[in-house]
């Protein structure tokens, strides 16, 4: 299992239980389409000194963002076929599918391994372990982990053993600054073939020490000193598969968890990751949390958060003791459990009432019109609309206007400026009275219709234009007879009884529209 190593006064990682052997160590990384343990290889290399090995995968998903960046290849699809381009060069690579990438490579690491050696030992240079635990997943589908275990007897990581051989010396201990400083190299970093390279180089530099420089068999994948130093931090592959389970254990947790941090997701993403691993990583999951909810309340969650992320920060602790009584608390009110429905709130009026008397608290809001507003059109001269007035409880009653009177050729040119004066003569019009109608009890929304009645008062006087002297004779007579009938009208015209009020009210009754 793994246990603490001290050197240099610095702890550091360190792996035991590999049992001592004639092992190869042998530089390797991998090309993913990300970091998580679900994406796919899309590119695996190893190097030794005398033989190295190289093979492109055609994943089935596409490559995200950070991970294109990082290794400079893309996914492209041209008609029906899919294919792996450089982004540097836009040249095809070409690629296998998965499992025939796999088989090649075991048989290259048998052809390395020979009949003398004992096994093989991985070296790669990772900060965070993803090549490792992709690569047992992808030889664990196509059940050839048997077959890779037998050749393959532990991984290292050269990340670890720089922490421990260069924790005075160096800050970084990243796979480009340790080859700038221990290497004197500046090299590209986005193919797996040149990180394979440099991470089989820098654990040499480390671990091979004098002996390294001593031997003279050119077999430096071999040397005693290397492996036994190297084996130190050698995880074997049983170690692997239990860190693999419980990887997978703590992503189920943190899946669980995603209810209570589905909030938080969507303002601080990054910061609800990390924190959300953290309760993970202790040992909290979904259900443990809601059973303590029912047991002890609040309270109890806020003991049991304390009590597992004791080195956690004030405030994280805080924060999540908040999300998890915001979650809960809103559990037992969610909407529509025990709850009742929002009454609409009615606005009523005495007509409304009186109008809907079978009306409900379920029904519409309506806005209440009023029952002595009216909409009248105003009288014109050239139209002929009639003016409609407005009910909503009753018959809507329709008041004709009276057409304006036809104007005659001298009216037309008296509009128009003229340099001499005109006379005017007045003409009196019918008068009028509007009378209320006798209506039932029950109409007291139906408004009141005018009654015309002609001997009742006089009308104000309509004044007419004479025509412009420059007109003609003919149009003169012709504005003469038409005034001296009119009078003889108003003179013959007779008072209406009160048993012709409706007959005033009429839509042929001119008087109306002086009324209105």
């Amino acid at each position: 299992m793994a246990s603490k190593v001290v050197e240099n006064g610095t702890e550091g990682w360190k792996a035991h239980s590999l049992p001592p052997g004639d092992y190869h160590l042998i530089g390797w990384d991998v090309d993913t389409t990300g970091r998580r343990l679900v994406d796919e290889i899309c590119q695996i290399a190893a190097y030794t000194p005398t033989d190295n090995f190289s093979q492109y995968v055609m994943p089935f998903q596409e490559l995200n963002p950070a991970a294109r960046r990082r290794h400079n290849i893309r996914v492209v699809t041209i008609g029906r076929f899919r294919m792996l381009k450089d982004s540097k060069t836009n040249k095809v690579l070409k690629t296998k599918s998965e499992i025939s990438a796999l088989t090649d490579f075991v048989q290259w690491l048998e052809g390395v391994k020979g009949k003398s050696s004992d096994g093989v030992i991985l070296v790669s240079h990772e900060s965070r372990k993803v090549a490792a635990p992709l690569l047992l997943e992808a030889l664990r589908k196509y059940n050839m982990l048997d077959k890779f275990s037998s050749v393959v007897k532990g991984f290292a990581n050269g990340y670890n053993v720089a922490e421990v051989k260069c924790a005075k010396t160096i800050r970084s201990f990243s796979l480009r600054t340790l080859s700038r400083v221990l290497l004197d190299k500046d090299e590209e970093l986005d193919s797996a073939v040149d990180r394979a390279r440099l991470s089989f180089q820098i654990v040499q530099h480390l671990c091979g020490g004098e002996e390294r420089q001593g031997s003279g068999d050119g077999d430096e994948t071999t040397a005693p000193g290397l492996v036994l130093a190297i084996s130190e931090f050698t995880q074997t592959i049983a170690q692997e598969e239990e860190e693999l389970a419980r990887v997978k254990t703590v992503l189920d947790r943190q899946n669980s968890l995603r209810p209570v941090f589905a909030p938080m997701l969507r303002r601080e993403k990054n910061r609800a990751v990390n924190i959300r691993k953290l309760v993970a990583e202790s040992g909290i999951d979904y259900d443990m949390l809601t059973s303590t909810f029912k047991l002890k309340g609040n309270e109890g969650i806020c003991e049991l958060i304390s009590s597992k992320l004791p080195r956690a920060r004030a405030k994280d602790v805080e924060d999540l003791k908040n999300l998890l009584k915001e979650h809960f608390e809103g559990e037992n009110n969610k909407p529509g459990e025990n709850k009742p429905l929002p009454q609409r709130t009615k606005s009523t009026s005495a007509s409304n009432t009186a109008s809907q008397p079978n009306s409900t608290a379920n029904d519409s809001v309506v806005p209440v019109v009023s029952s002595t507003q009216e909409t009248t059109v105003p009288l014109s001269a050239p139209s002929s609309t009639s003016t409609l007035t407005s009910n909503p409880n009753s018959t809507p009653v329709f008041t004709p206007s009276l057409p304006a009177p036809t104007s005659t050729p001298g009216q037309e040119l008296a509009s128009n400026p003229s340099p001499t004066p005109s006379t005017q003569t007045s003409v009196p019009a019918p008068n009028v009275t509007p009378t209320p109608l006798s209506s039932p009890a029950s109409s007291g929304d139906v408004p009141p219709a005018p009654i015309v009645n002609e001997t009742s008062k006089p009308a104000e006087p309509v004044e007419k234009k004479e025509t412009n002297p420059v007109s003609s004779p003919d149009s003169t007579t012709k504005n003469s007879s038409s005034s001296e009938s009119l009078v003889k009208t108003e003179s013959n015209s007779k008072p209406v009884s009160a048993s012709k009020e409706s007959d005033a009210t009429s839509p042929n009754n001119p008087s109306e529209a002086v009324a209105s």
